[in-house]
């Protein structure tokens, strides 16, 4: 069988020749096969031929030679000494022999022989695909040919893969210095490498084309020399198919109006008791206490009156529509109760748990959608708390913060989501709304951040997920949208368990922990760590202006705490932003400014308590004047250690801290730079001081200025505004390009 033929491979082809690999112990497809299919799509390969053992080959393959064994049980063939290269035409006989002795000593038999073209040396590069159920194929590219398992450095991708993505892919790799000829080494044709994963992951790409059947390739080694990108192994692995549950599609094809879900005017509540309280009264009452001025409809089969408000015994027995349906039921009951609804429910939200989070609820949950759908309700949840709705002045939390802001959260814990509101709104978030989806047997996460981009309430969206699945299906809705949002995302379950028991090296190095980060940079998405970072990322994009365009990464702080400061230029390498000294002009000119003695003008700008008191802290708007028109950091963090300041100028200079922190504003307002300011406030753990730190952080906030309590949390947040701010800037210009 030639392998450098360029025919088209036909459907049927490669279905028999996914055929005849089922019947092979290894389940694989030959080398030679593979190397068929690559070269059909364009994919440079070696010249070569599949030949019985003592057949002779054609003259025009060239010396010198790699010969390969063929045998239906073999799976890694260097491992076995089924490989031999720098071979003469005239050794293939010898080399034949010895290779069918050592891999009959190894328990395999040798069925056959590839002989190919020796390809001239070069970097050793691994590129390969993984098929798993909601994901499609995963991507990975590598360094390291056998040794890929040691070093592990790779990156992965999901298909189908731009060319950017690709690039960014191959930069994700420590030893991507190695491929661009570090330490006077061959520089790799690094086009020719991104067409080669192009034509294999690409929007027309080989994976694409392929059968559900085939679930793992490696191409392993990939020699990537000055001028050629040669996949040089392949390996096709055939194994079961598995499907996926598909997304709901509704039945008319029109995107779902979630504007009743935010704005409720009729509720419905679900397995609220007249005698015992219970989730569904404490529902209730939240409602009520967080001022909710609509109609709450409480469902019950025997109590005329629940928490005080007339009950009815059925949904069926509703007159009105209704907006949101909140159901406390037993699990094996809802179906039944929302059945009732057929018409009169736009949304019913399920924290019953029970449904397809346990085996034995699964197929309970299957005829909860059925049943949904056969009545023309869209279900929340099941197993999960509730959603949150500023404006709407409905939560599932007591006394939750409902100052309607623009921030949207959809999170698959319900728990979280209890958490997210708390620690959101003490950072400073002002929320849009929090949905806790639970199972997402019906509404999905990928469906409510299409609602938000669309939604010109919400500015920022904030996605706890737990589901891989979920977050692919998040992935293309931010593919395909025609406007871009900021999206902070953090991940439930990034460890390294995940990885499959595989034939392939990219099935056994796909584990979550590589995976989560591989979507949120493919998708655009900032990745944090904690719930911490989490709402520290979302108080930052929510409060800043994303209008302004910084440029770089490059960073000016200016405060009082040298030793603080050197933390904080520290904390920003960490994210990836650096602190460069000012230019000497801009030196003289703060100097020129006549400021008392012991001062560090360079960057980080130190400057003692005595120096914040000039003007009564007026002196910060000179000083941040002069840096915004001598430079142009993305990003100026002031940092004030509030006890130190009110302990030593308090009682003689007024109110310095506020002062400068409307000087930071006033200095923002005046300069023509592309600059953010965020504001570190710094406690020395004292009730006074937290409070007065919780009255400047609110005034800071009122004027557009993010308060965080750390440096690690400001660089954090400067991180996040950097990557979001330019790829909703990016898309922008890309959607008016349309």
């Amino acid at each position: 069988m030639s392998v450098d033929t360029a025919q088209p491979c036909t459907r049927d082809a490669v279905a028999e020749l996914i055929s005849i690999a089922r019947e092979r112990e290894s389940a694989m497809f030959t080398e030679a096969e593979g190397k068929s299919l690559l070269s059909a799509f364009g994919i440079d390969t070696p010249r070569g031929i599949e030949i019985a053992v003592g057949q002779m080959i054609s003259d025009d393959i060239r010396e010198p030679l790699v010969v390969k064994a063929i045998s239906s049980t073999l799976v890694h063939k260097s491992d076995a000494g089924g490989v031999r290269v720098g071979v003469r035409r005239d050794e293939i006989d010898e080399v034949a022999a010895r290779m069918g002795e050592q891999l009959a000593a190894a328990g395999h038999r040798l069925n056959g022989l590839l002989v190919e073209e020796m390809v001239p040396s070069g970097h050793e590069v691994i590129v390969g695909a993984v098929r798993a159920p909601g994901l499609g194929w995963t991507v990975m590219v590598g360094l390291g040919g056998v040794l890929v398992e040691i070093f592990e450095d790779v990156a992965f991708g999901l298909a189908p893969l731009a060319n950017e993505q690709i690039l960014a892919m191959l930069h994700e790799l420590r030893g991507m210095k190695v491929l661009d000829g570090a330490r006077g080494g061959e520089r790799a044709d690094i086009p020719a490498l991104v067409t080669l994963i192009s034509r294999l992951a690409g929007p027309n790409g080989l994976l694409q084309s392929l059968p559900d059947d085939v679930i793992e390739i490696d191409l392993n080694p990939v020699i990537v020399s000055g001028t050629r990108a040669v996949a040089v192994d392949a390996r096709f692995v055939v194994g079961p198919v598995e499907v996926a549950e598909s997304a709901r599609e509704d039945d008319d094809g029109r995107a779902t109006d979630f504007t009743p879900l935010f704005h409720p005017r009729r509720i419905a509540v679900l397995g609220a008791s007249g005698q015992r309280p219970n989730l569904a009264n404490r529902f209730i009452r939240n409602i009520l206490g967080g001022g909710f001025d609509g109609t709450i409809v409480p469902i019950h089969p025997t109590s005329d009156s629940i928490e005080g408000l007339p009950a009815v015994r059925s949904l069926s027995e509703v007159d009105q529509p209704i907006d949101y349906a909140f159901v406390a039921l037993p699990a094996t009951r809802v179906g039944e109760a929302l059945s009732r609804g057929a018409g009169r429910v736009r949304f019913a939200q399920v924290v019953s748990s029970g449904f397809g989070e346990v085996e034995e609820g699964q197929d309970l949950e299957k005829t909860l959608v059925q049943t949904v759908r056969d009545a023309g309700i869209r279900l929340i949840g099941p197993n999960c708390l509730g959603t949150h709705a500023s404006a709407g002045r409905l939560s599932f939390v007591p006394d939750a913060p409902l100052t309607p802001g623009t921030t949207a959260v959809v999170s698959q814990s319900g728990g979280l989501s209890v958490d997210i509101l708390r620690v959101g709104s003490l950072r400073g978030i002002d929320f849009h709304s929090v949905v806790s989806i639970g199972n997402g047997a019906d509404v999905t996460a990928a469906e409510l951040v299409e609602s938000a981009l669309r939604n010109d309430e919400v500015r920022v969206i904030g996605l706890y997920l737990e589901s891989l699945a979920a977050a692919r299906e998040v992935l293309d809705v931010l593919t395909q949208a025609e406007m871009r949002k900021p999206v902070v995302l953090l991940a439930g379950g990034r460890t390294s368990e995940g990885s499959r028991a595989a034939t392939s090296h990219t099935g056994a190095l796909a584990g979550n922990h590589r995976l989560w980060p591989a979507i949120a940079r493919q998708a655009g998405m900032t990745l944090v760590d904690s719930l911490e970072d989490f709402a520290t990322a979302l108080h930052a994009l929510s409060t800043l202006d994303l209008r302004v365009k910084p440029n770089g990464r490059d960073a000016v702080l200016f405060g009082n705490g040298g030793g603080a400061s050197v933390l904080g230029a520290d904390a920003l390498e960490r994210q990836g932003l650096a602190t460069p000294p000012l230019a000497d002009s801009v030196v003289e000119e703060l100097d020129d400014l006549g400021l008392p003695p012991g001062n560090g003008l360079r960057n980080p700008i130190d400057v003692p308590a005595g120096t914040l008191a000039v003007k009564s802290g007026a002196i910060a708007k000179d000083v941040l004047a002069v840096v915004l028109a001598g430079s142009e950091p993305a990003v100026l963090i002031s940092h004030l250690n509030v006890g130190i300041i009110q302990r030593n100028l308090g009682e003689t200079h007024g109110d310095v801290t506020g002062t400068v922190i409307d000087s930071i504003a006033g200095a923002r307002d005046e300069a023509t730079s592309n600059t953010h300011q965020l504001l570190v406030l710094k406690t020395d753990g004292s009730a006074d001081t937290e409070a007065l730190i919780k009255t400047y952080a609110h005034r800071a906030r009122t004027r557009g200025i993010p308060v965080f309590p750390a440096f690690e949390d400001a660089a954090l947040a400067a991180r996040a505004v950097l990557e979001q701010g330019q790829r909703t800037y990016q898309a922008s210009r890309d959607a008016d390009g349309r």
